[in-house]
Formats: structure tokens, sequence, C-alpha cells
């Protein structure tokens, strides 16, 4: 007997969390460091005003600009504290609810469930591309674009159009439209990458709906978009200026945005081989990232992807909808506008939404189901592709478990990335391996062409601890010299440019150095 669609779902479910269960045992790293062990703002329970309010646009806060991200870690932070076990079980329920929206939403494209939504879906919940957006608190915001996204796509699909005299109906489809609009706005307040969410909404009912009356899509695509456009517009016109967090802008990738244009292909190409092939994955990627992928080659593979996507929606107009819920969520990310990241694993989370409803599509197309064995062949497939897929993750998974682990395996993917170098520096410098973080910080100093001064202070600490005091008061003068901003840790904590732990330790060496000056004064 076959499994009931709630079971289904379950299963989905567990099989999501027992992948991902390792994640719940991992410390903080990266961003979430600053932002949940620094920054006072999460833990502050009268800025939750602040951001039900949207009064955070205004704010010098990291986050400002995503304020249903915020509430996210100040529930979390209500409730775990500083405490990374609580965090970590939020962002792995919050990605078995995806897979299941993305299962949900699929069978609503397919037309059925089945072995292989199923089997499409689990694809989604164990990719190991998906890494970096479940097991980072502070990168959760990629989990919500999609809970947000899909869920109104969800709800919208339940829409029936309506008997003239049918009032019930009639009700519940006004409850669905105000449902779908909250889901826009909470998407596009979650991530910017949510402005795509009434375009979703508005591709589903043009390829699948088009025929029925227009009056519930047009409302719910029409409130979905005005909610959007005008958080967007409260997002840009109240943004803080000047930032004290915020103190440099970012910058187009090669520094223009024609360089960027003629980046942007080889980062697509980039992004296609970490679905298909995810050897490489990175948590800072940068031109030695797409070494392998030169222009010429990135262009023709783009356009063989081109025309591949092409036939596939000529041969099932099914497939416009996965290839527009693929596409459309990296328009935002995809460098027209300078963004802090020129490219990540956590942009190609709600893109593998759309990968695993084409697989689904391809899985139940005509041609291969008129060819059973070549269809039980590739149910096969899928299963060993699964298996791979949940492997690497569970590996992948280790990388974020500690700061040592992912900047050693970031400066190894590249080599070339400052941020690896100085966060391998710093990393190993708080396990006691002083000699490998001096080595480590000298070279993020050479890859900055010495104009970082967080890397020279970095250094002077990892000097002073290795009892060069001499060579620790130098480097440090060096480091002020470079950014005067660090003769006042506390400061740099505040702009949450530091963490306190090591601006104690600056501070403390700032005043041995004084201390030390005064003595030879004398």
């Amino acid at each position: 007997m076959a499994a009931k669609p709630w079971q289904q779902a379950a299963i989905l479910a567990a099989i999501t969390i027992a992948v991902f269960s390792s994640t719940l045992f991992s410390q903080f790293v990266y961003d979430a460091r600053l932002q949940i062990l620094t920054d006072p703002f999460l833990l502050n329970p009268w800025h939750w005003l602040d951001v039900l309010s949207l009064r955070v646009l205004r704010m010098d806060v990291l986050d400002f600009n995503r304020p249903v991200q915020l509430a996210s870690l100040m529930l979390d932070a209500a409730v775990w504290g500083k405490e990374p076990f609580g965090y970590h079980f939020t962002s792995v329920v919050l990605h078995a609810i995806n897979t299941v929206l993305v299962w949900i939403v699929m069978q609503g494209i397919v037309g059925k469930g089945g072995l292989s939504c199923m089997l499409a879906a689990i694809i989604f919940a164990v990719h190991p591309v998906v890494t970096e957006a479940v097991c980072e608190p502070t990168f959760r915001e990629d989990l919500l674009v999609v809970t947000f996204s899909l869920g109104s796509l969800a709800i919208a699909m339940r829409h029936h159009a309506a008997e003239p005299h049918n009032a019930a109906r009639a009700n519940s489809d006004g409850w669905r439209i105000v449902a779908c609009a909250a889901g826009c706005f909470l998407a596009a307040a979650s991530k910017e990458s949510g402005i795509v969410s009434p375009l979703i909404l508005g591709m589903y009912w043009a390829t699948f709906r088009r025929k029925e009356p227009a009056g519930f899509w047009r409302a719910a695509i029409g409130c979905g978009t005005v909610l959007v456009a005008g958080f967007l517009a409260a997002r840009f016109l109240l943004e803080p200026h000047p930032s004290a967090i915020f103190e440099s802008k970012p910058s187009y990738p090669g520094g223009s945005l024609t360089a960027a244009m003629m980046i942007e292909p080889q980062i697509l190409c980039l992004y296609a081989q970490l679905i298909l092939f995810p050897v490489n994955l990175c948590a800072d990627y940068g031109l030695y990232s797409i070494r392998h992928l030169p222009l010429p080659v990135a262009l023709s593979l783009l356009v063989i992807l081109v025309a591949a996507g092409i036939c596939a929606v000529r041969s099932d107009r099914r497939m416009a909808m996965a290839l527009a819920i693929l596409l459309l969520p990296l328009l935002p990310v995809s460098n027209l506008i300078p963004i802090y990241r020129a490219a990540a694993d956590r942009y190609l989370y709600f893109p593998l939404a759309g990968v695993a409803i084409t697989i689904a599509l391809l899985l139940d197309s005509q041609w291969l189901r008129s060819r059973e064995r070549m269809r039980e062949a590739a149910l096969v497939g899928c299963m060993g592709a699964i298996t791979l897929l949940g492997m690497a993750c569970v590996e992948r998974q280790k990388v974020w478990a500690t700061s040592l682990a992912l900047w050693e395996d970031t400066y190894r993917k590249n080599p070339a990335a400052y941020t690896a170098a100085f966060g391998l520096g710093e990393a190993l410098r708080e396990v006691g391996r002083l000699p490998e973080a001096e080595k480590a910080m000298r070279e993020a100093i050479r890859l900055s062409k010495e104009q970082r001064g967080d890397a020279w202070a970095m250094l002077s600490l990892i000097l002073d601890d290795q009892g060069r005091e001499a060579e620790a008061r130098e480097t440090l003068q060096k480091a002020i010299q470079v950014d005067p901003k660090l003769a006042d840790p506390e400061g740099r904590v505040r702009a949450l440019a530091m963490e306190q732990p090591v601006a104690a330790d600056l501070l403390r060496l700032i005043k041995k150095t004084e201390a030390h000056r005064l003595r030879a004064g004398q």
C-alpha cells in the first residue's frame, strides 16, 4: 500500500533532519561569531518593537534590511541565548520544512506524486550545496526566502476557480490572497532575492492557470508586488547614512559593471558545475575559483545550457515553471548591482528547488515513461546519486563545524583569498598553533598588499603570544598606522569589525606598548 501524503512528507522531513543531525552540535563560525556572539542587538528584547515596526530599516545594525531574518535570530536568542545548538536546530527544521514545500510544489507542477517526486525532493534535501545556508545560522535568510516564496506558491496552487454563487470558496480565496501577498512580503523582508516571489506566482499562473478567471491571480500577484515594492522603497529610502558597520560599500567584481558582466558567465558556469559536480564547494569564491572555466568555455557551456532549456520547454511546458524557480532567484545575485560576495553556495539554495523540480519532470516525462527499463535505470541512478550526495553533504557539514575546519578548507581551495588566509591565521591562533598562524597571517598581509590593518593587528597578537614583544610592538604600530581606528579596539567591536576577545587582547597589547614607551622615555 502506498504511503499517504502526510506519511511521505514525514519521511522527507525525517531524512532531512537525520542527514543534518551532526550540524546540531557544530560551533558558531564565520559571520555568526560577530552577529550572535559579539553584537548585543539580538539579545536585547527592546529591539523586538524596532524589528516588528520596521524601524530597524533606519538603524545601523547588521541585517537592518532583513527584518524577518533578524526576528528569526532574535527568537532563537530569546530561547537559547548564545548556545549554538538551538540556532542550528531552527535552521535544520526550516530546511526540513522547505524540503516538504519543494515536494508539495513539485507535485502541483508535475501533476502527480510518486517515487520520482520523492527522489527529486530528497536530492534537494541532501545536496551538499545547501550546507552553507543550513549550517551557518546568519545565512538562514536563504532558507526563509524559500519558506515564504514556496509557501505562497503552495497556497496559491490550492485555489480553484469559484462557482458564481459559492460564497464559502470565495471567502477562502480571500484568505489565500492575503496569505500569498504576506508570503511575498515576508520573503522580500528575509533577503533581497525574495523580490522574485510575485514573479514566480505570475509564472505559475501564466503556465498553468491562464484559462480560468483571473481575479484571484491578479489580486494575489498584484498585492504581493505592491507589498514587495513598498518594502524595497522603504529599505533604500531609510537606509542609515553614514554607517559605522558598513564602512565600505560593495563593489563590482573586476571593478566595473562591464568587467563584472565579463566575469558573470564564468560564475554561472561555476554554479552549474557545483550543482552537477559539487567537488570544490568553498566559503569564499574568487577569480582563482573560476580559473578552470575560461570565458570562451563558459560562454560555450551557457549556449548549450540555454539551448537545452529551450528544447526542454518546447517539449514540456511544465519545464518553464521549473526553470523560472531555478533562474529567477539568481537575478538579484547576478552582480548587475554590487554585492558583498560575487558568488556563494547559499545563492544556489533557492535555485536548487528548480533543479529538483526539473529532475522530477524528467523522470516523469512521456519519453522516459514509454521506456520502462530506461526509467527504472534512471530511478536507480537517482538513488545512487542521492547516496553520493548525502555522503558528500555529511562531509561538508564537518567543514562548517569549527572555524579551523572552515578556514583550512577555504584556504586550500582558494589560496588567493585574503579572507581565507586571515580566517585561517585567526583560527590557528585560537587553537595555539602559533607558528602556522603567523605564516597564514603574513600571507594575508601579502594578499592585501599590506593595506589591511586588521591583519597587521592580528599578527601583532600572534607575535606577542610567542613572546616576541619587540616585534609585536613594531607590528602593532604598523597596524594603527594603516588603520588608525584600531587604536580603539572597543570601537571596532561596536562597529562589528572585531570580536570581543580579540579586542581585549589588542587593548592589553596597546596598554603594554604604551607602558614600554613611557619606561623608554624615562
